[in-house]
Order: structure tokens, then C-alpha cells, then sequence
């Protein structure tokens, strides 16, 4: 299938965007017909919406409709249902999906059929085909043995009926419904209303280029355009345009004020980085702590939203569960028989949740119904999985593994499509100095993604052809997490003793600026050479928030929270018991889950 065109594929992503909204704009409707004194046409509106069909285009409201009529024998309403369906949505897809929509109509046919005989209303199957068998028959291959299924004393036991009598089949076919009828929504053509998350996102981009304007205006420093690197490959950058951009705000280059250590306390750590601008300090407002687990916790990530918290111990179990106490969310507990080593939330559709386990299996976990599918990805050349990243802009994962548990010079990148289960693109990297650690980090659209090892070395690729389009040495032999910055004309280093540093992506090999965040220890021997061993960081202790003002770290037993432009300590939260063995963030909110079975989660707030 071709690509789609920017303004195509910029249509489809908001209309998809209003239909998930339409309740939202259901009650500005309300609002406005109130607003005008039309009670009689908000009558009307409320009794349209009681009766309405489309149930709010919700896709798992219209299956379960479907697929309730088709198990209570209602076949009747599900013909019909089905046929408004077909002239309402389907009939306006492109002609290969017509034979889609008519598998699926045979499947919930041969779901009441099913059904019937487990109900042992036989009689029904009979009323059935006196009607339609004439039809069906006239379709002949695989309907002609279930022209006879009422005359079949046993049909769970026989080839041609056995799968659709087990439980497996009626979970994939309302998984396959569910998700066929997700794409047809934002194929429609949609009205104005509904668009108006596109006009939001063209304001904020016309809003970021004033600002950009403005800042040159003022002087500000020019980023010049992009150079090729040494290597000759150029660094694709499809948002950036032909913008003339600014350097950004964030670690800003300067000159660099040495503090005598007397002065110092851990939030004014030597060489930190002066910059002219305002600073943006995290403050934490409120602090909770949750004990949903009896042993220690190994992962905790945040959903795309905040909202949900999913976590796994020890013992695998994993929870899926809300931080707040009132919160109607889903709260699921399953014990796993296979063991997670990495876990990764769908960033577009909030209910999926990613499990790859110690067999290079994804299993892909739908927290709205607790319903898990699995799909093999394993390589059995890289069996060790070193970091799982879930794109912003579609449900591609990128995985990247390794030969050896702790050798990285040999690694497998890959691109793995969730909504279709098959592997987008594969990247084999070997060669040169051997690590013992790698992080990634992907940009704002998936198209770029940075693997750091901790040697110092940085890739940059385009994850679309899979070919390497920067490479940067940072001589950090203890490198631990890397990201992009905000407008993603640098990259963001951290290494394992809380080093800062942050390195152009125009300029090869060119560090920008350098900071410390001072939680080094510096210590001999016995009890405190371990205690300080506790206090390097790594990948999974060590996270930006979004607008990479701030960055949270979490060296033994609590997060420290950090300025990047200053590297001024802003805030920590309380101590767990045992040392933290991961961190995260989303919508203003950290979570730090520790070896003693506890995850505190902390709400801040801007100063």
C-alpha cells in the first residue's frame, strides 16, 4: 500500500481524533442549543442520541451488540443490524475490503449458529436455513456441511466445526471485529466539527515558529543547517523544514562558573551550566505511596496518559491499576507463567500494554478486557532483550537485543508492527568496541531512533530505511540514558555518575554543554564502596519529563529532581526502604517502584 500523503494522513489522524471525541462534542452541542433557548431541537438531539445505532462510534459497544444478538439467537436483528452497518460505513471502503466485510458477516452467522447448538435450540438452526439456506447453499464450498449442522449429533467433535466451538475462537473474532471496525471510522468523510483537533495542532505549530521568529528577533544564536557528518550521511529531520531554527533553550551553552566545593550543597554541584533564561522548577505537591505488591518490583511503567500504572514483581504477577484511590479504572492482577523482561505501553491506543518475555515472545495485553494475544519476534542469534520502545505516532515497537546478556557490540535492531504482527524492518550492528550497556531513545514521530552505548558511542537512525544517519563519540565510557531534546536538534547524554552533557546532531562530535548533577560518591572500601556502587545510575533509573526542562533521577533509595538548565536540585521525594529498581513519568506525575515491594507515585507543580 502506498504511503499516505502528509495532508491525507494529517485528515485521517483528526478525524480519528474527533470520532474518539464525539461525546465531547455531543455536550458542546447541548451546551450551544441551551445557550440559544432551541429546547424543543435539544429534545430532538436527546432522543436521536438514545436511539442511536452508531452507539457513539464506539467499536466494542457495536461488536458487543453485534455478537450479544448473535449468542442470544436474535438473528434476525443481527441481519439487519449488520445490513445498516454494511450501507451505513462499510459500503464507503475501497472495494478490497468488501470481501473483509463479508467474511466477518459468515463468522457471526456461524456465531449464532454455534450458539444454538450450545443452547440445544436446534429448532432454531431449522427456522434458520428454511429461510436462508437457499442463499447459502447457492455459495456452496465450505457452507455445505453446515447446511446439515442441525442433523449433526456431536459437531463439536468433528473437523469442519470443532474450532468455532472453542472459547479461542469467538475471543479472536470479536478481537478481529473490534478492530476492523476501529479503521472504518476514520475512513468517513467527517464534518468541520469534528476536525478540531488538526486546527489545534496547525495553531501550535504556527504558535512554535513566532516563537522561533521572536527569539532570532532578540538575537538568540542560529542553528545553522544541517552539516554533513564525516561519514557523508545526512540527518533527515522531516519536522524541521525549511525553518530556520534557534538554539535550543535547554542546556543552553555558556560560560561555565566554577563554584569553590566549600560552597556546595547537592543542588550546586561544580561547573553547572549559567543560562540567561527563566528557569523552570519541579515541585512536588502531593506524595503516595502504594503497596500492591508483596515481593520486589522489577517494572513499572506509566500508560500513555497517566492514568494507569502497570507493574510487575518478582513473583510474576502483574498489576494493572490506578494511582488514584477513586478512580473507576481497571484494576487487574494475572499471575504469568513466563517471565517479563521489558514492558512498553501502546502510546496511541492507551488500553494495549506490551510483555516481552524470556522466549523473545510480545505478548500484547488488551487492559480493557484482560485478554492476551502473543506474537513470536525472537532471533535466536539475540536472545537478550536491552531496551523496548513504543512509537508516539502508530503501534510500532522497537526492540533492540543483544547476543550476549551483557555484550553490546553485537546487537539486533528491530521494528515490530503491533496492529498487523509483523516485523517492519530488521538492522544488524556489529562491530567495533565492546559495551556492556545500551539505552534508546526514539523521536517525537518514531522516525529516528538513538541507541547510546555505554562505551561513549551514539547511533542515530532512520528507523524507516534502517540505515545509520549519525554517529557521535562522547567519550563518557559510563553512559546510561540518552534522549532527544525538545526541538531534537541535539541529544541528551546522562552518564552513570550523574554526569549531564548535551551534543549537536548539525555539528558531528560537537558537545553543546556539560553538567553535574552531583550524586557521585566518592568512597573506599567495604560498606560504602557498595553503597556507592548502589548509587549509579542506569537506563531504567533515569527519565526526562516531556518538555525536557526537568530530569528525574533515582540513585539509591528516592528520586532526586533536577533543572536542567541549571542543574539545581528541586525537589526529592521520600525514601523508599530498599533501593529503586525503575522510575517513569507522565502527566506531571513520577513513579519510583523499589526492590521492597512499594511504588510512590508524586503529583508536582511549576514554580
Amino acid at each position: 500500500m502506498a504511503p499516505l500523503s502528509p495532508s491525507v494522513a494529517d485528515y485521517v489522524q483528526s478525524a480519528k481524533a474527533g470520532i474518539e471525541s464525539i461525546e465531547h462534542i455531543d455536550d458542546l452541542i447541548r451546551e450551544y442549543l441551551l445557550f440559544r433557548g432551541f429546547k424543543s431541537t435539544l429534545k430532538t438531539l436527546e432522543e436521536d442520541l438514545a436511539r442511536d445505532q452508531d452507539k457513539g462510534f464506539k467499536a466494542d459497544k457495536i461488536v458487543d451488540d453485534l455478537l450479544t444478538m448473535a449468542t442470544e439467537l436474535k438473528v434476525e436483528e443481527l441481519l439487519s443490524y449488520w445490513e445498516y452497518l454494511t450501507l451505513r460505513f462499510f459500503s464507503h471502503l475501497s472495494p478490497k475490503y468488501h470481501r473483509t466485510t463479508r467474511m466477518f458477516e459468515k463468522r457471526l452467522i456461524r456465531l449464532f449458529l454455534v450458539s444454538a447448538v450450545n443452547a440445544d435450540k436446534r429448532r432454531r438452526i431449522r427456522e434458520f436455513m428454511d429461510v436462508h439456506g437457499h442463499v447459502l447453499g447457492q455459495q456452496g464450498g465450505d457452507w455445505i456441511p453446515w447446511l446439515g449442522l442441525e442433523y449433526v449429533e456431536k459437531p463439536m467433535g468433528r473437523p469442519e466445526f470443532e474450532a468455532y466451538f472453542s472459547p479461542d475462537w469467538y475471543t479472536s473474532l470479536r478481537t478481529a471485529l473490534v478492530d476492523f471496525v476501529q479503521t472504518v471510522f476514520p475512513a468517513m468523510a467527517v464534518p468541520r466539527i469534528m476536525l478540531f483537533d488538526r486546527e489545534r495542532r496547525e495553531r501550535e505549530v504556527l504558535q512554535r515558529r513566532i516563537k522561533l521568529y521572536e527569539d532570532q528577533l532578540n538575537g538568540e544564536t542560529r542553528i545553522k543547517s544541517l552539516e554533513h557528518i564525516a561519514s557523508g550521511s545526512g540527518l533527515v529531520e522531516d519536522h524541521i523544514g525549511s525553518v530556520d531554527m534557534v538554539k535550543s533553550p535547554v542546556m543552553q551553552a555558556a560560560e561555565t562558573v566554577v563554584v569553590p566545593r566549600e560552597s556546595l550543597d547537592i543542588g550546586q554541584p561544580i561547573g553547572i551550566i549559567q543560562t540567561n533564561e527563566p528557569v523552570s522548577l519541579l515541585k512536588i505537591s502531593r506524595e503516595d505511596i502504594f503497596l500492591e505488591h508483596n515481593s520486589g518490583i522489577s517494572l513499572a511503567k506509566f500508560s500513555v496518559t497517566g492514568d494507569l500504572i502497570a507493574s510487575y514483581d518478582d513473583e510474576s504477577i502483574l498489576k494493572v491499576w490506578s494511582p488514584e484511590p477513586l478512580s473507576a479504572a481497571a484494576r487487574l492482577k494475572n499471575e504469568l507463567n513466563f517471565t517479563v523482561n521489558a514492558m512498553a505501553w501502546d502510546k496511541k491506543h492507551a488500553h494495549l500494554l506490551y510483555l516481552y518475555d524470556e522466549d523473545g515472545y510480545i505478548h500484547t495485553l488488551n487492559t480493557n478486557t484482560n485478554l492476551m494475544s502473543r506474537q513470536l519476534v525472537f532471533e535466536k542469534k539475540h536472545p537478550w532483550i536491552q531496551a523496548m520502545l513504543a512509537s508516539s505516532v502508530s503501534s510500532a515497537l522497537l526492540t533492540v537485543n543483544s547476543a550476549k546478556p551483557e555484550g553490546t557490540s553485537d546487537v539486533l535492531l528491530q521494528i515490530w508492527d503491533a496492529s498487523s504482527s509483523k516485523t517492519l524492518g530488521t538492522k544488524r550492528l556489529s562491530g567495533g568496541v565492546d559495551s556492556q550497556g545500551i539505552s534508546a531513545a526514539l523521536n517525537h514521530n518514531g522516525y529516528l531512533a538513538a541507541l547510546a552505548y555505554n562505551t561513549g558511542h551514539v547511533r542515530v537512525l532512520d528507523t524507516r530505511s534502517m540505515e545509520t544517519v549519525a554517529k557521535l563519540d562522547t567519550k563518557r565510557k559510563d553512559l546510561c540514558a540518552i534522549e532527544f531534546s525538545l526541538n531534537e536538534d541535539s541529544l541528551m547524554a546522562v552518564t552513570e555518575e550523574g554526569r549531564l552533557t548535551q551534543w549537536s546532531l548539525r555539528k558531528n562530535n560537537q558537545m553543546l554543554a556539560e553538567s553535574s548533577l552531583g550524586i557521585a560518591a566518592g568512597s573506599e572500601g567495604g560498606a560504602a564502596a557498595a553503597a556507592a556502587a548502589d548509587s549509579r545510575l542506569d537506563c531504567d533509573r533515569v527519565v526526562f519529563t516531556p518538555d525536557r526542562e526537568n530530569i528525574v533521577v533515582a540513585p539509591r533509595e528516592q528520586c532526586l529532581v533536577f533543572n536542567v538548565d541549571s542543574a539545581v536540585l528541586t525537589d526529592a521525594t521520600r525514601r523508599h526502604k530498599d533501593l529503586i529498581s525503575c522510575i517513569d513519568f507522565a502527566a506531571e506525575r513520577s513513579l519510583s517502584a523499589s526492590e521492597d515491594g512499594t511504588i510512590r507515585v508524586a503529583q508536582y507543580r511549576k514554580v
